[in-house]
């Protein structure tokens, strides 16, 4: 089984801000998101 010390809920800017300041502090990251990353501002408009 992996291990993660985060785990991020949804892809979108926040979820993507919060994966990408827990790898700048050394962190094992996972994101799960159930549609495409960018979320509904991104991808939708």
């Amino acid at each position: 089984m992996d291990r993660y010390d985060l785990l991020v809920i949804g892809g979108g800017a926040a979820g993507i801000n919060a994966l990408k300041q827990g790898l700048k502090l050394g962190a094992r990251v996972a994101l799960i998101d159930s549609g495409p990353l960018g979320g509904a501002c991104i991808n939708r408009g």
